[in-house]
């Protein structure tokens, strides 16, 4: 029988199960299907942190921009928005809140998205107790729901980093002025805010789900099977 019709395939040299690649991924998307409602918390946990993230960095890159021109209206108009600040000191002290708004809820999220992990991997104990019996490793069982993982992650940090991005856009346009935003300094504030709120939304993510896999890989088959959830 080939590979192709059999769940797992023999490695000649090892002697061990393994899955290959296009139906470990075939796998994570028919469970992410199936547990939608599951993954949608933690694909909108992480959008939500990203989206904050990058709606408060952009931002206030677009303002220290804005800030360092010269001209008369520029200048003018963040008069009357109330964003033309003339203490350093405030300005150093807010941005200090930011960061440590910006930690916190990271960490929030990490927790929350820690727990709602724990709870997928806890009501598939006994699709891992089978998995195992056919002859799944451990190693399989953490790269497939690392996998997932990924999955979500990547996702829901790419839609928030987007969403976060064009908040930003929207409030800099009512606050201020949509005029004031040139294509140039939408396209370098989205270049340095977006790709590090991706890998890190990312990364949050794969971090967050390490400890359950790794719990639940290294459950004896028959204990998983054994487990009522």
């Amino acid at each position: 029988m080939s590979s192709e019709h059999r769940l797992f395939s023999e490695d000649p040299s090892q002697r061990k199960l393994s899955l290959p690649w296009g139906r470990t991924v075939e796998m994570c998307w028919r469970n992410l299907k199936n547990r939608r409602g599951r993954f949608l918390l933690v694909f909108l946990s992480i959008a939500v942190v990203v989206a904050f993230f990058v709606s408060t960095l952009s931002y206030h890159r677009l303002l220290e921009e804005l800030r360092g021109r010269d001209d008369v209206h520029t200048r003018a108009v963040l008069e009357r928005g109330g964003v033309l600040s003339h203490n350093p000191e405030a300005d150093r002290k807010h941005r200090d809140q930011m960061v440590w708004l910006l930690v916190l809820s990271g960490m929030l999220c990490f927790v929350g998205v820690m727990n709602t992990m724990y709870m997928s991997v806890t009501e598939r104990y006994r699709e891992i107790g089978t998995l195992k019996c056919l002859g799944a490793l451990d190693s399989f069982v953490v790269r497939l729901f690392l996998l997932e993982s990924v999955f979500i992650g990547a996702v829901g940090s790419a839609l928030g980093a987007l969403g976060g991005f064009l908040l930003t856009l929207f409030q800099i346009g009512v606050t201020l002025e949509f005029g004031l935003i040139g294509v140039g300094h939408v396209m370098r504030t989205l270049a340095q805010t977006a790709p590090p709120a991706f890998a890190g939304g990312t990364a949050l993510t794969v971090l967050a789900a390490i400890y359950p896999t790794i719990a639940a890989a290294r459950m004896k088959p028959v204990d998983a099977m054994r487990v009522e959830v």
